[in-house]
């Protein structure tokens, strides 16, 4: 029982998780707000740092055709791209397209 509890919980915790997405995020197209990100290389991934609050990346999720605007909500926060995947800094703030 203890067992079957367990399970549970790692996969309800693995499903939370993905719901929310603001740890890590698959995609089909990013977009980067011009001039407010900085990019340095980490092999074999980019790391994108906000260089001011408010700066906005907008996310094509896979199986879906709308861009998902994610915003910075501090200077300095960061989004690690490893092939097809965005690994966001906890404080941004998903945003409904004006």
């Amino acid at each position: 029982m203890i067992r079957l509890m367990a399970i549970g919980t790692i996969l309800s915790l693995g499903l939370f998780g993905e719901t929310l997405g603001f740890l890590e995020q698959k995609f089909n197209s990013i977009n980067f707000e011009k001039a407010k990100w900085a990019r340095t290389e980490k092999l074999p991934c980019y790391v994108y740092v906000a260089k001011e609050s408010g700066a906005t990346v907008e996310i094509m999720r896979f199986g879906t055709s709308n861009l998902v605007p994610f915003r910075a909500t501090k200077e300095g926060l960061s989004v690690t791209i490893c092939g097809s995947t965005a690994a966001f800094d906890e404080g941004f703030e998903a945003r409904a397209k004006p």
